[in-house]
């Protein structure tokens, strides 16, 4: 099935009501307006009211509001080259530039509740005051004191507001007065807080280093740590030792060298003259001195006298003592030399268990040089603590009585001329914004809750029927006074271009070329009686033989409409046979006839639902081409569904923007499809004005184009 698919109707095989391809939106990307300029032309007097109210409020509240003035002080923020000192005693370094976080910090002190009871008190407004009010005086000045940035600058503007302008002026001023006192008093307060602080524990702490001090030199003389070198004495001991046994060691080899070739000389044969320490001893020299005189003397004596002459034989023995001498003499060195190894052994081995003695404490003193180390750790942290804080002290007690405001009044607040609120033209300008904004939302609420049909898509895709046309309302269009005036004056008229494409759409919803067509509504006061006369009046000027025959016999609306209710025999007397056609039809302008309803009658109901008036339609089929019936409304008058069925197709009309959809839907149930031909719904009275401010797809959306073809 194609796009263009047919709702076929029932009872009519191949008869389309709505070719639904014709229906479908287009779809496109474009972005339309047009929707949101329509919604706002319609809505237009409304969301026009509503901003008027607006306004109108916020010139009365600009009028009757109180007057609030505003003074602006102007004070300046300066940098410090003065270095803080924090409270635990380090150097804090030099002040911070100004940062927008340090502006921002002197905006809230402005603003805080201790400057308003500084500037309070500094201009008497508490003396005398009970507590309630000193509160609510503060609570009042903090509530009107702003300041703010100027630009990227260091400059600060203080405002305050007053309901007069003198207290504007003289509170503003104070505040700048006390801003400027305020960081000279706290930088005052900040030094002697830190003073106190300081001193407080500069005792603490030069007790604490001096403790730390000597329990320092208390653990050095514990573990013999003492030394004048920097090393402890242990290292020192073992140095000297390590210098004694290498120079003992070689003493000991040396002596043990000596004794050993004094021994191997010996042991050869020699007998020790030839000992090198023997050949170094001056007792040695003198005795071989002794003996070589004496040996000449025995060899002179042997020479002269015999063997047994007595001084031969006393210098012999002489000589034989000084040898005796010189061997004793040897034998005594040697001895030394086995002294002396011993000495230089034992002085060695001396050495050598000092040395290992020395080595083990050296051990025990490394494992307390770790103690020693925390100690002198400790020890210097707490003097260096000690001399920062006492360097501190000493910088705030020379910088006593030196501190200087950073900031300073550039401009005093002058008495304003004139209110600053309220802001007249803000105050409109907000009440526009206000009122356009809820006059947009009053129309939409207008717009979600109006539930009157408005577009022909409202009754195709909410009723499912087919669109007929739109009767324009008279004063949108024409200047007539009446309907079928209009008609009759105005033949190219909109309005009676409307009835041609209403009796066109009728024909083109049926197989045949309708003769009776029946004309309703779902309720009262929809325009059907000048409906159904003005389509009978267009139908008989185009020169079709036109009955239009008044069926509503509780209103006898077309009979009052054309003046016809004095007539003395009419529809009823026709059905009841008092009358005959000729006698009852009333023949109006360009050949139109009426038939009325001149008098009710109890029977009427039965008269014009019963076999009569099907009958009585059979004989008007024969002499007119046409016949209109103007029934009653549908809801309220049950007939009307049994008169219906006896025309050819039935026009069902909803009054637009006025009836409901689902007015429509119960009266569309009291008209079955099997029993009553609908031909499909038209909407009266139209105002062409505003219809264009609904759908595109009406073809009255256009009318400012083509009213120029209409005379």
């Amino acid at each position: 099935m194609n796009v263009s698919q047919q709702i076929m109707q029932p009872g009519m095989p191949g008869r389309a009501l709505v070719e639904v391809g014709d229906q479908l939106p287009a779809h496109t990307d474009r972005v339309d307006i047009s929707k949101s300029i329509s919604f706002l032309q319609r809505h237009f007097w409304l969301i026009a009211a509503v901003i008027a109210a607006c306004m109108l409020l916020g010139a009365l509240y600009s009028v009757l509001a109180d007057k609030t003035y505003t003074a602006t002080a102007v004070t300046s923020l300066e940098t410090s080259n003065e270095e803080l000192v924090n409270t635990d005693g380090q150097q804090g370094g030099p002040a911070p530039d100004l940062s927008a976080a340090f502006v921002e910090t002197q905006v809230q002190i402005i603003t805080s509740r201790e400057m308003a009871t500084r500037v309070a008190e500094a201009l008497e407004m508490l003396e005398g005051a009970s507590a309630a009010d000193r509160r609510e005086i503060v609570d009042t000045l903090q509530d009107h004191v702003s300041a703010g940035r100027s630009g990227e600058s260091y400059a600060l503007s203080i405002s305050y507001d007053a309901p007069t302008p003198e207290d504007a002026a003289k509170i503003a001023n104070e505040y700048a007065r006390q801003f400027t006192l305020w960081n000279v008093l706290a930088t005052q307060t900040r030094a002697g807080e830190a003073m106190g602080t300081i001193s407080e524990r500069l005792e603490e702490l030069r007790a604490q280093a001096q403790a730390d001090t000597a329990d320092l030199q208390s653990y050095r003389i514990a573990n013999d740590l003492l030394s004048t070198s920097g090393s402890s004495l242990t290292e020192q001991e073992i140095s000297s030792y390590n210098q004694e046994v290498t120079r003992a060691r070689a003493e000991a080899s040396e002596a043990q060298a000596r004794l050993n070739t004094a021994t191997a000389q010996l042991r050869s044969g020699s007998s020790g003259e030839d000992v090198g320490a023997a050949l170094g001893s001056g007792v040695i020299g003198s005795l071989r001195s002794q003996e070589a005189t004496l040996a000449g003397q025995v060899a002179n004596l042997s020479a002269r006298y015999g063997p047994n002459h007595p001084e031969l034989m006393r210098t012999q023995n002489e000589l034989n003592e000084v040898r005796q001498r010189i061997q004793a003499e040897i034998n005594r060195v040697i001895s030394n030399l086995r002294a002396e190894r011993d000495v230089a052994n034992q002085r060695l081995g001396s050495l050598t268990g000092s040395l290992g003695a020395a080595q083990a404490k050296l051990s025990r003193s490394n494992a307390a040089m770790v103690g020693l180390s925390e100690l002198e750790r400790k020890a210097e942290a707490s003097q260096g603590l000690y001399e920062a804080y006492l360097s501190s002290y000493k910088q705030l007690l020379a910088a006593e009585g030196t501190e200087r405001p950073n900031a300073r009044i550039i401009t005093l607040a002058e008495v304003p001329t004139k209110p600053s609120a309220p802001n007249t033209v803000l105050n409109m300008a907000l009440s526009l914004v206000l009122g356009v904004g809820l006059g947009v939302f009053a129309a939409m609420i207008a717009d979600a809750t109006a539930k009157g049909i408005s577009t022909p898509e409202q009754i195709e895709q909410e009723l499912g029927q087919n669109y007929l046309a739109s009767i324009p309302l008279l004063q949108s269009v024409s200047k007539g006074t009446n309907g079928v005036g209009a008609v009759l004056e105005e033949p190219r008229s909109p309005f009676t271009e409307a009835f041609r494409s209403l009796m066109i759409a009728v024909e083109q919803q049926c197989d045949t070329p309708p003769q009776v067509i029946a004309i309703t509504s779902t309720l009262p006061k929809e325009g059907k009686t000048v409906t159904s006369t003005c389509l009978a009046q267009m139908l008989a000027m185009q020169g079709h033989p036109t009955l239009l025959v008044d069926c509503d016999y509780v209103k006898r609306g077309v009979s009052r409409l054309l003046n016809l209710s004095d007539e003395t025999q009419g529809l009823l007397d026709v059905l009841s046979g008092k009358a005959t056609l000729s006698e009852a039809i009333r023949h109006g302008k360009e050949g139109l006839a009426i038939l009325p309803i001149v008098s009710t009658s109890e029977r009427a109901e039965s008269l014009m639902s019963g076999p009569e008036f099907e009958e009585f339609l059979t004989a008007l089929r024969q002499g007119f081409k046409y016949v209109i019936l103007d029934l009653p409304p549908v809801l309220p008058i049950a007939a009307t569904r049994s008169i219906a069925q006896y025309a050819d197709t039935t026009i069902m009309l909803a009054r637009w923007r006025s009836t409901t959809v689902q007015a429509v839907q119960a009266a569309l149930r009291q008209l079955p499809r099997g029993r009553v031909s609908r031909a499909g719904i038209a909407l009266t009275q139209v105002d062409l004005r505003k219809r264009g401010l609904f759908s595109k797809r009406d073809p009255n959306f256009y009318y400012k184009e083509y009213r120029e073809y209409y005379a």
